[in-house]
């Protein structure tokens, strides 16, 4: 007899028999055979068991002993098995167990190595592949398309393809060094959801952002198999490597499976200062000092520049440890890869700095400086280089090559051959796990804080690099071609916890170029600006990563307005994206522009509009009737904004709410309408909350910004 409507967990079985967990809701419900294996899924307090193989699978091992089944006291159920491959000479010990969740099942996965050595570590699930079943995950193309932009919020058929975790698993042959979000084969969540729209039901199997999570795919198939394979785990009797993941049922639209994540992990969907929403709006990446219109620019939504922080003597000595802080150094010169240059302008001193953060403070803006763990230097040539002394030289920060070799060597990345890797301005790739290294990164932040107060904090560049393993160091927990390793994603999540206080206790906000498009990467993070998010791709996974942060996003020529500027702007205004304003002195991004700046000019009160944004996700709370539009919904301070976009030749469309969060007590909502080009809003009425709401609303240039006000 199996119970479906429960207030407590019920784990129903007979002594050598099947198991059922069901999770306190009673929402989902597992079955499991005496060996341990997923056998059928039940959606709904009231639905019915369906067939749904799954399992957990290392490498190509197989069993090499009978399941022994672990007491739980939790209402849940655990096995033990031990699978080996006997051609490869690995064996290891395999303990799964399913625990209920409030509204989910966890799933746990533990696996100890008799002897250490690596295997995909796979978790499948079958589900039944009925004709209406739809997949979606938070990937950064949903037709797997390196070309143009399409909506990551709509689900798709079931297909043949594999995703990858914001990147190609590292590999020598094609390194891919400089990797850049411009390409449709990746996702940014390990969430992959199955939605069946007519029966309004889904599931979803979210993994743990919080573990260890290193190379990472997810492969679907047509008949409905979704399958996480993870990579380049250590395997080892000293160390378990554990997993954790939740099957979690809900209605068929994305938004619930985004929604019960960002519930679940809010540490990483919400900006640890919450005040970092005040900044948010259009960005610059200018090294320009001189005056601005601010007006203009303020009408532009512009809020923030990364400083194009040529302020620094090479990468990573961004603030040098000169004795006074007007003490100059000569700075950082691009055009010539890296090399000092003397000039009547090319200096800068703490002060100065400093002086232009307090300037845009006067303007009402905000500056970001210019941080960076994975690269270092300029003109880097080796140890063999190394001036004699320099060791015991306080002054050796002023070359480069000195400093990294007897201070920072720690942190270098380097190939099994011992070289590095080069970069940018001469410079090479850097491991923030190297004590040393990580100690200087540290100081480099104090300073910051120290020496900056009008700065706002600080926008860290260049998370490709911890993709890329460094095998002359051991980890405990990375394994690659053969070998343990460290991966930098170890490092990072080390670091951060010891950055990130600095800055926050301080005031100062965190920013990432992540360029590795992971929600893992982001708990100490209060927003992105994203160096390509003038692609699609890169647009969507930035995106879905920031629907509770703030997010600015690249423009890099007037080019990338072209040939559809309204287009442009809108898309951005779905995601809740900004994109960079023309400004003077940016570096390879806009510059001023008189064509573009009228655009810039129309859409920045529509923009301004959705500053504070948060994405309201629950399901089927927004639509538009017959599609005839594209509609987001975000909550902002003082009520939602709703931007409907690409109308097409539709002269009006009508929206529907389902279930507006209003809260308690709040029994009516004014609806406000604004176009771009528009200098005020328009009334469009006042509505009664009910579940359902329909408004309708006119459209201009295919596009309208809806504001929803409550009342009471």
């Amino acid at each position: 007899m199996l119970f479906h409507a429960c207030l407590v967990v019920l784990c129903a079985f007979t002594a050598g028999g099947p198991v059922t967990v069901t999770s306190e809701s009673g929402n989902i419900a597992v079955q499991l055979s005496v060996n341990g294996r997923v056998t059928a899924v039940r959606l709904g307090a009231d639905g019915v068991f369906q067939a749904a193989p799954g399992r957990t699978e290392i490498g190509n091992a197989v069993p090499s002993g009978g399941t022994v089944r672990i007491p739980c006291k939790n209402g849940g159920a655990a096995f033990r098995r031990t699978l080996a491959d006997v051609k490869a000479g690995q064996a290891c010990t395999v303990v799964e167990r399913f625990s209920p969740g409030r509204d989910s099942i966890r799933w746990g996965v533990e696996v100890t190595g008799k002897n250490a050595f690596s295997a995909k570590i796979v978790t499948r699930l079958q589900m039944p592949a009925n004709d209406d079943i739809l997949f979606w995950t938070a990937w950064s193309d949903p037709l797997h398309s390196d070309e143009g932009w399409h909506d990551p919020m709509v689900p798709q058929p079931k297909q043949n393809q594999t995703w990858c975790y914001g990147a190609p698993v590292f590999n020598r042959r094609n390194p891919m060094i400089g990797y850049i979000p411009v390409h449709g084969d990746t996702f940014c969540m390990p969430v992959a959801t199955l939605l069946y729209p007519e029966q309004d039901s889904g599931l979803s199997l979210v993994l743990s952002p919080d573990d260890a999570l290193l190379d990472l795919e997810l492969s679907t198939t047509k008949h409905g198999s979704i399958a996480f394979a993870r990579l380049n785990h250590r395997i080892a009797r000293d160390r378990p490597v554990r997993f954790a993941l939740d099957l979690v049922a809900h209605p068929a639209d994305p938004r619930a499976a985004l929604g019960w994540m960002a519930a679940r992990y809010p540490d990483y969907f919400e900006p640890p200062l919450p005040a970092a929403h005040d900044m948010a709006g259009c960005g610059a990446y200018s090294s320009y000092e001189g005056d601005l219109d601010a007006e203009k620019y303020r009408k532009m939504a512009f809020r923030v520049n990364w400083k194009a922080s040529f302020d620094f003597p090479y990468m990573g000595m961004f603030l040098p440890p000169v004795s006074g802080d007007n003490d100059r150094w000569l700075r950082f010169n691009e055009n010539a890869f890296g090399q000092p240059v003397p000039g009547e302008d090319n200096w800068s001193s703490v002060a100065r700095v400093n002086a232009y953060s307090e300037k845009m403070r006067g303007y009402g803006f905000h500056v970001l400086n210019y941080f960076n763990v994975t690269e270092f230097g300029w003109n880097i040539t080796g140890a063999k280089a190394v001036t004699p002394g320099a060791d015991k030289n306080p002054e050796a920060w002023r070359n480069a090559n000195d400093f990294t070799y007897t201070r920072v060597a720690d942190g270098l990345l380097l190939t099994p051959e011992g070289k590095y890797w080069d970069t940018w301005g001469g410079a090479v790739g850097m491991d923030p796990g190297g004590p040393n290294y990580q100690t200087f990164l540290l100081d480099q932040a104090r300073r910051h804080v120290e020496k900056l107060p009008a700065s706002s904090g600080v926008c860290i560049d260049r998370l490709d690099w911890l993709r890329v393993p460094n095998p002359n160091v051991n980890d405990g927990e990375s394994w690659f071609e053969g070998r343990p390793c460290r991966l930098p994603y170890s490092s990072w999540r080390e670091l951060m916890p010891r950055l990130a206080p600095i800055f926050h206790d301080a005031g100062k906000f965190i920013f990432v170029n992540n360029l590795l498009k992971r929600i893992d990467l982001l708990r100490h993070v209060d927003g992105i600006y994203c160096e390509y998010a003038n692609n699609g791709r890169a647009l969507n996974t930035t995106g879905l990563l920031t629907v509770h942060k703030p997010a600015i996003g690249w423009t890099a020529k007037v080019e990338d307005l072209q040939p559809d500027p309204d287009g442009y702007f809108q898309r951005h205004l779905h995601m809740g994206v900004f994109p960079t304003a023309p400004f003077a002195g940016n570096n390879h991004t806009i510059i001023p522009d008189d064509w573009a700046e009228k655009y810039y000019l129309d859409y920045g009160p529509l923009l301004d509009a959705m500053r504070g944004k948060h994405w309201v996700l629950q399901a089927h709370v927004v639509a538009v009737e017959n599609d005839a539009a594209k509609a987001n919904l975000f909550a902002v301070p003082g009520g939602f904004v709703m931007p409907i976009t690409f109308g097409g030749d539709a002269k009006e469309v009508v929206a529907v709410l389902r279930g507006l969060p209003v809260g308690d007590g709040v029994k009516k909502v004014n609806a406000e309408v604004l176009y771009p080009g528009a200098e005020k809003w328009s009334v469009i009425g006042t509505m009664d909350i009910t579940s359902k709401m329909s408004v309708t609303v006119p459209l201009q240039r295919k596009c309208a910004m809806v504001r929803l006000t409550p009342q009471g």
